[in-house]
């Protein structure tokens, strides 16, 4: 019976495990930066409150920036980028006058180089929901933008071209690779198989 628990406890976790997020500290749990290389970071903060349930988010006000780089990708699997932006009108500031947020996954070879990136855009406050947390997420194969690719850099930005004003809050930033379908379909298959043989045993 022990086993059976076991088994079922691996059909329910192995999913889990295959849709990781490769970035660390994704949602700032930690309570500070660690995992992120930034630029402007004295402009950041780290705030007690996120995206669902989560107990961080990290934001500022005028131009700062984080990425991180995750090596080894395979560029035919398809991989969910993104993550969660807060539109922030408290006061009446929002991202306007110049100020936007992005979010990017830069393509790259083993020197680093550049081969193609994807990108949410420039989000201003007029893209988005007031008072809420937006879902900036797409889902992408990094073959789509070159070849050659072993490398995603993730990038996420607050910068200002003109003299606006506004804060901008993210959260729950993400580079998962998804399960092919295939793979699911031979996990379950084999799981079942399994489970059958023991249950048959008892």
């Amino acid at each position: 019976m022990k086993k059976l628990v076991g088994l079922v406890m691996l059909a329910l976790f192995l999913p889990t495990l295959a849709s990781a997020n490769l970035l660390s500290n994704g949602g700032f749990e930690t309570g500070d930066l660690s995992g992120w290389d930034t630029w402007n970071g004295g402009n950041t903060q780290i705030y007690d409150w996120g995206h669902n349930s989560s107990n961080h988010a990290v934001g500022g006000w005028w131009a700062f920036s984080g990425w991180q780089h995750i090596d080894g990708i395979n560029p035919d699997a398809t991989y969910t980028v993104g993550g969660y932006l807060y539109d922030d009108v408290t006061g009446g500031e929002t991202m306007r006058d110049g100020v936007y947020a992005n979010l990017e996954a830069q393509f790259k070879k083993s020197d680093d180089s550049l081969v193609g990136t994807w990108s949410s855009g420039n989000i201003t406050g007029a893209d988005m929901m007031d008072d809420a947390w937006n879902s900036f997420i797409a889902q992408i194969k990094p073959s789509d933008y070159g070849t050659g690719i072993t490398r995603i850099t993730f990038k996420w930005e607050m910068n200002n071209t003109g003299s606006g004003a506004g804060r901008g809050v993210f959260d729950d930033l993400t580079v998962e690779a998804v399960p092919e379908p295939g793979s699911i379909v031979l996990l379950g298959i084999g799981l079942a198989g399994i489970i059958s043989f023991y249950a048959k045993r008892r």
